[in-house]
């Protein structure tokens, strides 16, 4: 769990924050009513996009979630950490970073882990995209971590630092396998990096506030029931 604090957005309505959220939750009463045609469909499949096919999926498996808590910390983290972002980079400017960070995770998780084909589905990668510019944007606010039986208080630059080491840590130990662990780290990198190609238009200046109180909690594996012949890559 990664415990954040910072000053609440005041006077704002996050419009795209809240309507991808619901597009979220629209998708995953999809899943619940029609899992098998959702997964063929619309989760990313590794093998298919390297052939050039299904590339439609780069997008769509960012709205796709494997289960109740998996979508609720994804969103629970969007709600909270999306209306700062947005207020920051504008509407526009926050659809290309939640995008662009997507997009950067899954391509790293493809290629590095080549080999797996399993469905990928999840927001994480754009989530960890905006956690990633935040840090750029306010590399000094705490952030507090919480996993297993530890708990730490970081600035928020060190705490990204902290999260690459461990998922890179997960990721060659072979911690949690069902977890894309480097789109995790992909989605941090995109959105550093968009933070730096686009400061001199979206930069914003650190300032204090009330500290607002958010958490989020790395996905837990997950197990396909046994009737089915596939296992979901989440993140």
């Amino acid at each position: 769990m990664v415990f954040w604090y910072g000053p609440p957005v005041e006077r704002f309505n996050p419009i795209v924050t809240k309507s991808i959220i619901i597009a979220n939750l629209v998708v995953f009463v999809m899943e619940l009513i029609a899992p098998s045609f959702m997964i063929s469909y619309f989760a990313l499949w590794p093998n298919e996009v390297l052939r050039g096919h299904m590339l439609w999926t780069l997008i769509t498996h960012m709205f796709m979630h494997a289960n109740f808590l998996h979508i609720f910390f994804n969103m629970y983290a969007l709600y909270l950490f999306g209306p700062e972002c947005e207020k920051v980079f504008g509407r526009k400017g926050f659809l290309l970073l939640y995008f662009f960070s997507g997009l950067v995770g899954v391509a790293m998780h493809i290629l590095l882990c080549p080999y797996r084909d399993d469905p990928l589905v999840g927001a994480s990668g754009a989530i960890f995209g905006l956690l990633g510019a935040y840090a750029v944007l306010y590399p000094h606010r705490k952030m507090g971590m919480f996993i297993f039986v530890a708990f730490i208080v970081l600035p928020a630059w060190r705490m990204i630092l902290f999260l690459i080491a461990l998922f890179t840590f997960f990721a060659l130990v072979g911690i949690l396998p069902t977890i894309a662990h480097f789109a995790h780290i992909g989605g941090i990198i995109g959105g550093i990096l968009f933070v730096w190609i686009y400061k001199k238009r979206y930069w914003c200046t650190p300032y204090e506030g009330t500290p607002a109180f958010m958490v989020y909690t790395m996905e837990y594996s997950y197990e396909e029931p046994e009737d089915e012949d596939y296992g979901y890559d989440y993140y």
